[in-house]
Protein backbone atom coordinates (compact mmCIF):
# COMPACT_ATOMS: atom_id res chain seq x y z
CA UNK A 1 0.00 0.00 0.00
CA UNK A 2 3.03 2.83 1.01
CA UNK A 3 4.83 1.91 -2.47
CA UNK A 4 1.29 2.07 -4.07
CA UNK A 5 0.69 5.55 -2.45
CA UNK A 6 4.42 6.59 -3.85
CA UNK A 7 3.83 5.31 -7.18
CA UNK A 8 0.27 7.94 -7.06
CA UNK A 9 2.34 10.78 -5.60
CA UNK A 10 4.89 10.61 -8.27
CA UNK A 11 2.31 9.77 -10.86
CA UNK A 12 0.70 12.89 -10.06
CA UNK A 13 3.89 15.15 -9.85
CA UNK A 14 4.68 14.21 -13.73
CA UNK A 15 0.72 14.72 -14.58
CA UNK A 16 1.29 18.82 -12.87
CA UNK A 17 4.92 19.37 -14.54
CA UNK A 18 3.46 17.84 -18.20
CA UNK A 19 0.33 20.09 -17.94
CA UNK A 20 1.74 23.43 -16.21
CA UNK A 21 3.91 25.48 -17.93
CA UNK A 22 3.97 27.72 -15.44
CA UNK A 23 5.90 25.80 -12.60
CA UNK A 24 9.03 26.70 -15.11
CA UNK A 25 11.43 28.91 -13.05
CA UNK A 26 12.75 31.89 -14.55
CA UNK A 27 15.77 33.64 -13.03
CA UNK A 28 14.19 37.42 -12.39
CA UNK A 29 15.74 40.74 -11.87
CA UNK A 30 13.92 43.09 -8.65
CA UNK A 31 12.33 45.37 -11.29
CA UNK A 32 11.02 42.39 -13.57
CA UNK A 33 9.65 41.07 -10.19
CA UNK A 34 8.45 44.50 -9.34
CA UNK A 35 6.93 44.61 -12.21
CA UNK A 36 5.13 41.23 -13.02
CA UNK A 37 3.53 41.46 -9.69
CA UNK A 38 -0.36 42.83 -9.09
CA UNK A 39 0.68 42.95 -5.11
CA UNK A 40 3.68 43.54 -3.46
CA UNK A 41 3.73 43.77 0.30
CA UNK A 42 4.92 42.83 3.32
CA UNK A 43 3.17 40.35 6.04
CA UNK A 44 3.44 37.52 8.25
CA UNK A 45 1.99 33.92 7.73
CA UNK A 46 -1.06 33.54 9.78
CA UNK A 47 -1.97 29.47 8.37
CA UNK A 48 -1.97 27.08 6.36
CA UNK A 49 -3.90 24.13 4.67
CA UNK A 50 -3.65 21.81 1.90
CA UNK A 51 -6.28 20.58 -0.21
CA UNK A 52 -7.78 18.16 -3.13
CA UNK A 53 -9.09 20.36 -6.43
CA UNK A 54 -12.60 19.21 -6.92
CA UNK A 55 -12.00 17.05 -9.35
CA UNK A 56 -9.27 14.66 -7.24
CA UNK A 57 -6.59 15.23 -9.71
CA UNK A 58 -4.56 17.75 -7.62
CA UNK A 59 -2.95 18.65 -4.53
CA UNK A 60 -3.11 22.29 -3.93
CA UNK A 61 -1.32 24.37 -0.40
CA UNK A 62 -3.15 27.53 0.60
CA UNK A 63 -1.20 29.96 3.10
CA UNK A 64 -3.14 32.83 4.53
CA UNK A 65 -0.93 35.68 4.89
CA UNK A 66 -1.70 38.79 7.10
CA UNK A 67 -0.69 42.15 4.89
CA UNK A 68 1.27 44.34 7.31
CA UNK A 69 2.43 46.67 4.40
CA UNK A 70 1.62 47.18 0.95
CA UNK A 71 4.11 48.35 -1.74
CA UNK A 72 2.24 48.09 -4.42
CA UNK A 73 -1.50 47.21 -5.47
CA UNK A 74 -4.30 47.21 -2.97
CA UNK A 75 -4.89 43.94 -1.49
CA UNK A 76 -7.37 43.42 1.47
CA UNK A 77 -6.05 43.05 5.15
CA UNK A 78 -5.03 39.17 4.99
CA UNK A 79 -5.03 37.27 0.91
CA UNK A 80 -4.85 33.54 0.03
CA UNK A 81 -1.43 32.61 -1.60
CA UNK A 82 -2.09 29.25 -3.49
CA UNK A 83 0.98 26.82 -4.69
CA UNK A 84 0.77 23.79 -6.33
CA UNK A 85 1.57 20.16 -4.18
CA UNK A 86 1.46 19.47 -0.58
CA UNK A 87 0.84 16.69 1.54
CA UNK A 88 -2.17 15.00 2.52
CA UNK A 89 -2.49 11.48 4.59
CA UNK A 90 -0.12 9.19 2.79
CA UNK A 91 0.02 11.61 -0.05
CA UNK A 92 3.05 13.98 -1.16
CA UNK A 93 3.31 16.07 -4.29
CA UNK A 94 6.55 18.06 -4.25
CA UNK A 95 7.29 20.50 -7.00
CA UNK A 96 10.16 22.32 -7.59
CA UNK A 97 10.82 26.26 -7.30
CA UNK A 98 7.66 26.31 -4.66
CA UNK A 99 8.03 28.19 -1.21
CA UNK A 100 8.70 26.55 2.03
CA UNK A 101 6.40 28.88 4.21
CA UNK A 102 7.08 28.74 8.25
CA UNK A 103 4.39 29.33 10.37
CA UNK A 104 4.12 33.20 11.88
CA UNK A 105 7.17 34.07 9.51
CA UNK A 106 7.34 37.58 8.11
CA UNK A 107 7.75 37.68 4.10
CA UNK A 108 7.73 40.32 1.36
CA UNK A 109 5.88 39.15 -1.65
CA UNK A 110 5.82 39.53 -4.74
CA UNK A 111 1.95 38.35 -6.04
CA UNK A 112 -0.43 38.00 -8.87
CA UNK A 113 -3.81 37.35 -9.10
CA UNK A 114 -4.69 34.23 -10.65
CA UNK A 115 -6.98 34.31 -13.60
CA UNK A 116 -8.95 31.20 -12.42
CA UNK A 117 -9.51 32.84 -9.33
CA UNK A 118 -9.04 36.58 -8.61
CA UNK A 119 -9.19 35.89 -4.87
CA UNK A 120 -6.38 33.44 -4.32
CA UNK A 121 -2.61 34.89 -5.50
CA UNK A 122 0.22 33.43 -7.28
CA UNK A 123 3.99 33.98 -6.39
CA UNK A 124 5.36 35.96 -9.16
CA UNK A 125 8.37 33.79 -10.50
CA UNK A 126 7.69 30.98 -7.63
CA UNK A 127 10.33 30.98 -4.89
CA UNK A 128 12.14 33.94 -6.44
CA UNK A 129 8.95 36.00 -5.00
CA UNK A 130 9.28 34.65 -1.15
CA UNK A 131 12.37 37.10 0.51
CA UNK A 132 11.65 35.96 4.47
CA UNK A 133 12.28 38.35 6.78
CA UNK A 134 13.96 37.92 10.08
CA UNK A 135 16.40 39.98 13.01
CA UNK A 136 19.80 39.66 13.02
CA UNK A 137 20.63 38.56 16.14
CA UNK A 138 24.05 40.92 16.53
CA UNK A 139 22.94 43.88 15.26
CA UNK A 140 19.01 43.55 15.64
CA UNK A 141 18.84 44.97 12.18
CA UNK A 142 16.04 42.99 9.85
CA UNK A 143 17.26 41.79 7.43
CA UNK A 144 15.79 39.79 3.76
CA UNK A 145 17.03 35.99 3.05
CA UNK A 146 18.02 36.01 -0.78
CA UNK A 147 15.82 33.28 -2.22
CA UNK A 148 18.16 32.29 -4.80
CA UNK A 149 21.33 33.78 -2.64
CA UNK A 150 21.38 36.85 -4.51
CA UNK A 151 19.24 39.58 -6.23
CA UNK A 152 19.66 40.95 -9.74
CA UNK A 153 18.54 44.20 -10.22
CA UNK A 154 17.61 45.80 -13.90
CA UNK A 155 19.94 48.25 -15.17
CA UNK A 156 18.03 48.84 -18.29
CA UNK A 157 20.50 51.53 -19.97
CA UNK A 158 22.96 48.78 -20.63
CA UNK A 159 20.31 45.86 -21.06
CA UNK A 160 22.73 44.20 -18.16
CA UNK A 161 21.97 43.16 -14.92
CA UNK A 162 23.91 44.27 -11.40
CA UNK A 163 23.98 41.51 -8.48
CA UNK A 164 23.99 41.32 -4.95
CA UNK A 165 25.58 38.65 -3.98
CA UNK A 166 25.55 37.18 -0.08
CA UNK A 167 22.86 35.59 2.19
CA UNK A 168 20.66 38.22 3.30
CA UNK A 169 20.21 42.31 2.57
CA UNK A 170 18.97 44.61 5.23
CA UNK A 171 15.09 45.16 5.21
CA UNK A 172 15.40 48.98 4.38
CA UNK A 173 17.57 48.64 1.65
CA UNK A 174 15.03 46.57 0.11
CA UNK A 175 12.39 48.43 0.91
CA UNK A 176 14.26 51.37 -1.29
CA UNK A 177 15.01 49.15 -4.05
CA UNK A 178 11.58 48.52 -4.36
CA UNK A 179 10.14 52.24 -4.57
CA UNK A 180 13.21 52.62 -7.37
CA UNK A 181 12.37 49.42 -9.45
CA UNK A 182 8.09 50.61 -8.79
CA UNK A 183 9.23 54.78 -10.11
CA UNK A 184 11.82 53.45 -13.21
CA UNK A 185 10.15 54.37 -16.54
CA UNK A 186 9.23 51.19 -18.42
CA UNK A 187 10.78 50.97 -22.31
CA UNK A 188 10.30 48.34 -24.93
CA UNK A 189 13.56 47.82 -26.80
CA UNK A 190 13.92 48.17 -30.38
CA UNK A 191 13.68 44.91 -32.05
CA UNK A 192 11.49 43.12 -29.38
CA UNK A 193 8.64 40.20 -31.05
CA UNK A 194 5.40 39.64 -28.89
CA UNK A 195 3.45 37.25 -29.78
CA UNK A 196 -0.40 38.09 -28.96
CA UNK A 197 -3.85 37.17 -30.21
CA UNK A 198 -6.26 39.59 -31.10
CA UNK A 199 -9.59 39.48 -28.21
CA UNK A 200 -11.79 42.48 -29.51
CA UNK A 201 -12.13 44.87 -33.03
CA UNK A 202 -14.28 48.01 -33.41
CA UNK A 203 -15.41 49.75 -36.40
CA UNK A 204 -13.50 53.30 -36.33
CA UNK A 205 -14.57 54.22 -39.60
CA UNK A 206 -14.09 53.25 -43.42
CA UNK A 207 -11.19 50.26 -43.77
CA UNK A 208 -10.06 51.21 -39.94
CA UNK A 209 -10.40 49.38 -36.90
CA UNK A 210 -9.89 49.67 -33.24
CA UNK A 211 -7.83 46.22 -32.00
CA UNK A 212 -6.88 44.80 -28.76
CA UNK A 213 -4.66 42.00 -28.59
CA UNK A 214 -3.56 39.86 -25.56
CA UNK A 215 0.37 38.92 -24.41
CA UNK A 216 0.35 35.01 -25.44
CA UNK A 217 3.40 34.32 -23.00
CA UNK A 218 5.77 36.36 -20.28
CA UNK A 219 8.06 38.35 -22.61
CA UNK A 220 11.53 38.86 -20.81
CA UNK A 221 13.38 41.53 -23.33
CA UNK A 222 16.45 42.92 -21.30
CA UNK A 223 17.23 42.63 -17.85
CA UNK A 224 15.12 45.13 -16.66
CA UNK A 225 12.05 44.37 -17.96
CA UNK A 226 9.30 41.77 -18.25
CA UNK A 227 5.77 41.29 -20.02
CA UNK A 228 3.57 39.28 -18.28
CA UNK A 229 1.45 37.43 -20.11
CA UNK A 230 -1.79 38.89 -20.63
CA UNK A 231 -0.93 42.18 -21.21
CA UNK A 232 -3.20 44.51 -23.22
CA UNK A 233 -1.53 45.72 -26.72
CA UNK A 234 -3.74 48.23 -28.42
CA UNK A 235 -4.04 50.27 -31.92
CA UNK A 236 -5.24 50.44 -35.28
CA UNK A 237 -6.28 48.14 -38.10
CA UNK A 238 -6.09 49.89 -41.64
CA UNK A 239 -7.59 47.65 -44.69
CA UNK A 240 -4.63 48.17 -47.70
CA UNK A 241 -5.36 45.75 -50.44
CA UNK A 242 -5.84 42.26 -49.22
CA UNK A 243 -4.17 42.68 -45.57
CA UNK A 244 -5.05 44.75 -42.33
CA UNK A 245 -1.95 46.88 -41.59
CA UNK A 246 -2.07 47.33 -37.76
CA UNK A 247 0.45 49.82 -35.97
CA UNK A 248 0.31 49.03 -32.30
CA UNK A 249 0.81 52.00 -30.17
CA UNK A 250 0.64 51.01 -26.60
CA UNK A 251 1.05 48.32 -24.09
CA UNK A 252 -0.26 47.76 -20.52
CA UNK A 253 1.76 46.32 -18.22
CA UNK A 254 0.49 45.23 -14.48
CA UNK A 255 -1.58 48.67 -14.97
CA UNK A 256 1.71 50.91 -16.48
CA UNK A 257 1.01 52.18 -19.77
CA UNK A 258 4.16 51.97 -21.94
CA UNK A 259 3.60 53.80 -25.21
CA UNK A 260 5.51 51.81 -28.28
CA UNK A 261 5.81 52.02 -31.58
CA UNK A 262 5.03 48.54 -33.71
CA UNK A 263 3.62 46.72 -36.75
CA UNK A 264 2.17 43.74 -37.47
CA UNK A 265 0.44 42.13 -40.92
CA UNK A 266 -2.54 40.11 -40.84
CA UNK A 267 -4.48 38.46 -44.58
CA UNK A 268 -7.97 40.14 -44.74
CA UNK A 269 -10.07 37.04 -44.47
CA UNK A 270 -12.37 36.79 -41.78
CA UNK A 271 -12.50 38.41 -38.39
CA UNK A 272 -9.54 39.38 -36.76
CA UNK A 273 -10.68 38.16 -33.65
CA UNK A 274 -8.73 34.88 -32.47
CA UNK A 275 -5.65 35.70 -34.55
CA UNK A 276 -2.18 34.61 -33.62
CA UNK A 277 -0.45 37.63 -34.55
CA UNK A 278 4.00 38.12 -34.34
CA UNK A 279 4.06 42.27 -33.53
CA UNK A 280 7.93 43.95 -34.21
CA UNK A 281 8.22 46.56 -32.12
CA UNK A 282 10.44 49.42 -34.22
Amino acid sequence: MKMRTRLFAVFVAVLWAASASASTLVRMSLDQLAQASTEVIRGHVVSQETLWNPAHTRIYTYTTVAVDQTYKGNPASTLIVQQPGGTIGNVHVFVAGTIQFHSQADYVLFLERSAADPSRFLPVGMMQGAYRIYRDATTQEEKLILPLGSLMRGAPASGAASTIAGPAVPVRQFQREISTALSRPLNIPHGTAITLAIRSTQFAGVRRMDVLGRTTSDLFPNAGLVIPAGSALSGMAERVGDSWEISWTEVSIRGKQVLLSARSTAPAVGSLRGRLLVVNVR
